[in-house]
């Protein structure tokens, strides 16, 4: 589990996931928090990430994480990576909070604290993520977290995409400077 100030990441296990595709009542049960219908905008992800970690259940940890926000005991989104790091230590950064809770900060919080996780481990040396080729909020949010733009790539269905990335060294050197400046 990952925690922050207002939030807990659970790691999606196989259980988890499997009381989801019986329902968000099941995951409910199964979690002991309240599970809202509109928790998530891509339920079509949960068979596929569910079928993935089946396969490769070494990803636990890496993959797919469940977000409790802790006051108000309920599911509000998901993030986690899409994998674990590459052997020179790239992984990539994914999430999503539900409507009712966007524009509140979750989303900054949830990729600042996987950010953290990800260069907690000494053989990550850049952090990834991908946003739709225009300046939105998911944009701010991997901003505010010192990610930088990397260039466009060529997505799904011949759109493209932005590269957003931080590498080991920004990353130490931002938090360098905020124990200094005494920033959060």
């Amino acid at each position: 589990m990952i925690q922050t100030t207002r939030l807990q990441l659970l790691p999606c296990t196989l259980k988890y996931f499997e009381a989801l595709l019986h329902g968000n009542e099941a995951l409910a049960q199964t979690l002991g928090v309240e599970v809202p219908e509109n928790w998530t905008e891509f339920p079509e992800m949960v068979l596929v990430a569910y079928d993935k970690l089946r396969n490769d259940p070494a990803l636990l940890g890496w993959f797919f994480y469940l977000a409790i926000h802790k006051a108000d005991n309920r599911l509000i989104g998901t993030g986690g990576f899409k994998g674990r790091p590459t052997p020179d230590g790239v992984v990539e950064i994914g999430y999503e909070v539900s409507v009712d809770y966007r524009e509140q900060g979750y989303a900054t919080e949830m990729a600042e604290v996987l950010i953290r996780f990800a260069f907690n481990h000494s053989y990550v040396q850049k952090v990834i993520a991908h946003t739709l080729e225009e300046y939105n909020a998911a944009v701010k949010v991997l901003q505010k977290c010192g990610m930088r733009f990397g260039g466009a790539v060529n997505g799904t269905d011949e759109d493209e995409l932005w590269r957003w990335e931080i590498t080991r060294e920004q990353y130490e050197a931002t938090q360098t400077a905020h124990q200094t400046t005494g920033l959060p």
